[in-house]
């Protein structure tokens, strides 16, 4: 089984709320939400990824980069291996998404319906540092 390298992004605004986007119907984990991401390039570095998907998928450009962590999930077909990232998009007014989308504060984070493998980085964003990141903005 393909192992495939994800970079996901954890994109605050300055109201300290995480974007989502709605996974089109027709991909693999079509209609649930998800942080924006995509895959690692051959060769591609993979914090250049993260930033790369976060601008190819939302337009935005974040700050104050950060690894939150890696996690893997076996799906049926497929083995995913996620590298997490935080960053924040101090301006969010040229946000231009085909997908729908949500700005969403770390606490309603369940109340939207996610993919199987993202209760596994979730966790990432209450770490004692998270605090002082949020308060850097």
């Amino acid at each position: 089984m393909k192992t495939q390298v994800i970079a996901l992004v954890a994109a605050f605004n300055s109201d300290k709320e995480l974007l989502l986007l709605k996974r089109p119907d027709g991909v693999h984990q079509g209609g649930l939400w998800s942080f924006p991401g995509g895959k690692v390039e051959d060769n591609e570095m993979p914090l250049d990824a993260a930033v790369r998907e976060l601008r190819e998928e939302t337009g935005l450009s974040g700050k104050l980069w950060r690894h939150l962590g890696k996690r893997s999930h076996t799906y049926s077909d497929r083995t995913l291996s996620f590298l997490f990232f935080v960053c924040h998009c101090p301006d969010s007014s040229n946000l231009n998404t085909e997908a729908t989308h949500a700005w969403v504060k770390p606490g309603e984070l369940g109340d939207y319906p996610m993919p199987e493998a993202n209760p596994k980085l979730i966790p990432s964003l209450s770490i004692p540092e998270m605090d002082e990141y949020l308060n850097s903005f």
